[in-house]
């Protein structure tokens, strides 16, 4: 088992190198082009990205790869927690987004912006651009307002200091840190498997903003549902994560961040399939009769 990291902006890992469709090229390609990809997809295109596209890698994530065939690699994202594989989230992504690991330095930056510029010198032209949000990297110390960071391959290129912090080691953030860095994300079209600037789900959110803030929690709802202490509903506040099931089947299929309880009816930070949106505001009546646990984990 080699351990590699990605080398593009995100690399999208899917269920099987078959599962890939024509309009998906640019999202493929090294450099991966997300912009274009998603600005060629509308609700009927991201609809069918449901067991084709299971998550997305960032720049410099680790990769264990189990396997390497006709161009793609087998891989495994220690980062991201889930049920298929206890080392971490399965799939596939293209052998070319993968490079060996970047030095490390003992020091690490994550982005706190939606999207930014790895850039070749400070102020100079782009080494990877649109950097997603909880991008993390190894800091080699900066220079003015740019901080030099260590890429996959060997190479280093430099961020805006305004757009990173120094990445905390297993903190946790507060309700207000939560909802104020999510609202970045408010009106960004849902997309499945998203863990970007470019597109995020449900789970996608909340892993993303746990992450920024030195956090790893599990990339699936079902999964996150097992973290940090169980909520009374009666209980509910600022922060805590909201968690949805089927009625019929049980299964966890949304999670949010409340926002507020008025008169007993929530407000959620929420990133929704079924509007197409990152909202915030108060839940429908139908995620309020599928609302059934809440957990909270906050600084």
């Amino acid at each position: 088992m080699e351990t590699m990291q990605v080398a593009v902006a995100a690399a999208g890992l899917w269920t099987a190198p078959d599962a890939i469709r024509d309009l998906d090229a640019p999202a493929l390609a090294t450099p991966s082009d997300l912009a274009a990809w998603v600005a060629a997809q509308g609700p009927d295109e991201r609809r069918d990205l449901w067991g084709r596209l299971d998550t997305q890698a960032l720049l410099g994530d680790a990769v264990f790869v189990d396997d390497v065939k006709e161009g793609w690699a087998q891989v495994v994202i220690p980062s991201q927690a889930g049920r298929k594989d206890p080392r971490g989230y399965p799939g596939w992504l293209p052998l070319s987004q993968l490079a060996t690991p970047a030095e490390e330095t003992g020091e690490r930056v994550v982005v706190t912006v939606p999207k930014t510029d790895v850039r070749a010198t400070p102020g100079g032209a782009p080494l990877v651009g649109d950097v997603s949000f909880a991008t993390i990297l190894p800091a080699q110390g900066g220079e003015g307002d740019w901080v030099r960071v260590s890429l996959p391959g060997g190479g280093a290129g430099y961020l805006p200091r305004a757009h990173v912090s120094a990445y905390p080691s297993e903190s946790l953030p507060t309700a207000e840190q939560l909802l104020t860095t999510g609202r970045q994300f408010l009106g960004l079209m849902y997309l499945a498997g998203g863990v970007t600037a470019h597109g995020l789900d449900c789970s996608g959110l909340t892993y993303s903003l746990y992450r920024r803030f030195g956090r790893l929690i599990p990339r699936d709802a079902t999964d996150q549902y097992a973290v940090g202490e169980p909520v009374d509903l009666a209980d509910l506040g600022p922060g805590d994560l909201m968690f949805f099931r089927k009625p019929d089947t049980g299964f966890v299929y949304h999670v949010g961040v409340c926002v507020e309880v008025v008169d007993g009816w929530p407000s959620m930070l929420q990133c929704s399939q079924t509007d197409w949106d990152t909202l915030d505001g108060p839940i429908t009546e139908i995620r309020h009769g599928h609302l059934f646990a809440a957990r909270r984990l906050l600084g």
